[in-house]
């Protein structure tokens, strides 16, 4: 045997890449904590996607379909803002994705069909979702800088984070001396201004059984250090009943393969930024196929 394999495990992967296309059903709830006196918002959708999978000879393509979203809230300021949410999660409801063999997003591969059905949309559906005129120019400059982005944007986005993992590399066995990371990703804070994350989600647990593979991923925070003096440590300064102690930046997620295939049978996301117990913002997802 040889010392790297002694060291690292042999290259057995856990995944087989076959095609599959399933239908699953996408709880999400946001959670904003703001202030001692106010209740929490929070902001429910449920949606209706399918996602099919194939893999070629160099890549993997992937195409998620958005069949139907809803959602809900309790507080009444928040629901024009849902329902504007709503209508644009209606504008591009299929994206066509290529990613290379570990399931890292390469590139949007239905470019040309996004910015149509944008162009659809604004000019049949803008001014009912948008009856201001501001609202409606914030929003078009807005998108469509989204759009010309996309690639770069979508990477950012927690929930194609979910549905979309670089797992397919793993291999058996980890041991003491493995290591596992998704590629460096980063966020904006919900609670900071011009304070973004730099992480990367981390394996922090994997089980066989049968044909399931059930594996947990935990983010590492890579520049809290220097978020630390440049933003955060000020601003407790300022809150002298709290201390930077309180502070938290964290993504897990947790998953069930079929080994099989690589198709996700169940996923879960919780993201947790908070300042203290009074200022803080909550996402989470539960992924379950039909």
């Amino acid at each position: 045997m040889s010392i790297s394999n002694f060291l690292f495990g042999e290259n057995i992967p856990l995944f087989q890449l076959e095609k599959f296309s399933q239908e699953y059903t996408l709880k999400v709830e946001n959670t904003f904590i703001m202030g001692k006196e106010n209740k929490p918002i929070s902001l429910k959708t449920s949606s209706d996607i399918i996602i099919e999978q194939e893999k070629r000879d160099h890549d993997i393509n992937t195409t998620i379909k958005l069949q139907e979203i809803t959602g809900d809230t309790d507080d009444t300021l928040m629901k024009p803002f849902l329902l504007q949410s709503l209508a644009l999660a209606d504008i591009s409801r299929n994206i066509q994705l290529k990613r290379n063999l570990s399931g890292k997003i390469l590139s949007i591969e239905n470019k040309p069909d996004l910015w149509k059905s944008w162009e659809e949309w604004k000019e049949n559906k803008l001014a009912s979702a948008f009856p201001e005129e501001k609202d409606q120019n914030k929003l078009i400059t807005n998108y469509e800088k989204g759009l010309k982005n996309f690639d770069v944007e979508l990477k950012k986005n927690l929930q194609y984070i979910l549905l979309l993992p670089e797992v397919y590399n793993l291999i058996f066995p980890p041991n003491e001396y493995y290591s596992f990371l998704f590629s460096l990703s980063n966020i904006h804070s919900r609670l900071i201004d011009g304070v973004e994350y730099h992480y990367q989600l981390k394996l922090v647990k994997l089980e066989e059984e049968n044909n399931n593979l059930f594996v947990q991923f935990h983010s590492v925070l890579n520049n809290q250090d220097e978020l630390m003096k440049s933003h955060i440590k000020k601003l407790y300064e300022k809150e002298k009943d709290f201390s930077v102690d309180e502070f938290e930046f964290s993504i897990k997620t947790k998953y069930n393969f079929e080994k099989s295939t690589a198709k996700i049978l169940n996923a879960e996301l919780h993201f947790v930024e908070k300042m203290h117990e009074h200022l803080a913002y909550f996402i989470d997802m539960d992924l379950h196929s039909k």
